[in-house]
C-alpha cells in the first residue's frame, strides 16, 4: 500500500513539475531587421533548448519594422537600425533603460558561385568593379538600407560616375548574379548567401566600408520583460559570437 502511495505521490509531483515548467515557459516575439534573422534563429534555438522559452521572428526590412512598430503591433523585442530605435525611445515606445547596441553589418560583394575576387586593398577592389560588365544592389524603395550603403561604398571608392551606366538597381539582383546576367552585387554581408548559386567574395576594405548599426530593446508594452531581457543577454554572450561572425555580422552588445 505504501509503495502504491509513494508511486502515486511521485507521479503527482512529476506532473506538477511538468505543469510548472510549461507555465514558466514564455513565447518571445521579435520583430527585426532581416539582415539579422539567420544568425538570431540559430542562437535562439540554443536558448530554447536551455530555457524552454520559444522564440518567433518577424524578419522584414528596416522600413517595414518601422511601419509595424508605429502601427502598434505587439512584440516582446524590437531590433532595428539605431536611428529608428532612438526615435522609438524618444516617442516612449521602449521600456526605459532597455535599449542597447546590438549588432552591425557591412557591405560585401556577391558573386556567382566559383568566382574569386581580390578585395585585399582599395585599389584591387576598384579594379574588380571597373572590370565588371554589370553590377547591382538593392532598390531602397523596398524599405531596406543596404542599397543606400552600397551607393556610399561606391562613392567612397570614387566610382559613382564610372559605374553609373553599368549599375542595375533591382529587387532580384541576386537571381541575375546566379544566372550570369550581372557580375557583382553589393549587399549586406549577412544577406548574400540567401540565393542558391550566389556566394560572398568578402567584405569591401575597411577604409571604404559603411555599416548599418542595429539596436535592440524591449517595448514599453511588454509587461513581463524578464524572458526577453534574458534572450538579449544570450544573444550578446561570448559563446554566441562565432555564430554572428559566420553570418557576416559583428555583435556589439554587452
Amino acid at each position: 500500500m505504501r509503495s502504491v502511495c509513494r508511486r502515486s505521490a511521485f507521479i503527482a509531483a512529476t506532473m506538477l513539475l511538468a505543469m510548472t515548467a510549461g507555465a514558466a515557459a514564455a513565447e518571445i516575439k521579435i520583430v527585426n531587421a532581416n539582415a539579422l534573422t539567420i544568425a538570431m534563429r540559430e542562437i535562439a534555438a540554443n536558448f530554447t533548448k536551455e530555457t524552454g522559452h520559444q522564440v518567433t521572428f518577424t524578419g522584414v526590412s528596416p522600413g517595414l519594422v518601422d511601419q509595424r512598430v508605429k502601427a502598434g503591433e505587439v512584440y516582446d523585442i524590437i531590433i532595428n537600425a539605431t536611428a529608428s530605435m532612438e526615435a522609438y525611445e524618444k516617442e516612449g515606445r521602449l521600456r526605459a533603460g532597455s535599449r542597447r547596441p546590438f549588432a552591425r553589418v557591412g557591405i560585401g560583394l556577391a558573386v556567382r558561385e566559383g568566382t574569386k575576387l581580390d578585395l585585399s586593398t582599395v585599389e584591387s577592389t576598384r579594379k574588380v568593379l571597373l572590370d565588371a560588365k554589370a553590377i547591382t544592389y538593392s532598390d531602397t524603395r523596398t524599405g531596406g538600407l543596404s542599397g543606400i550603403n552600397a551607393a556610399k561604398v561606391i562613392a567612397n571608392l570614387g566610382l559613382t560616375d564610372a559605374l553609373k551606366d553599368r549599375t542595375k538597381i533591382l529587387a532580384n539582383g541576386r537571381e541575375l548574379i546566379a544566372n550570369g546576367e550581372v557580375d557583382i552585387g553589393l549587399y549586406n554581408l549577412s544577406e548574400i548567401a540567401r540565393f542558391p548559386g550566389v556566394v560572398s567574395a568578402g567584405p569591401v576594405p575597411e577604409a571604404v566600408q559603411v555599416y548599418i548599426n542595429y539596436d535592440a530593446a524591449v517595448p514599453a508594452s511588454n509587461a513581463a520583460p524578464e524572458p526577453a531581457l534574458a534572450l538579449l543577454k544570450y544573444f550578446a554572450r561570448a559563446a554566441s559570437r562565432p555564430i554572428w561572425t559566420s553570418a557576416g555580422l559583428d555583435v556589439v552588445g554587452d
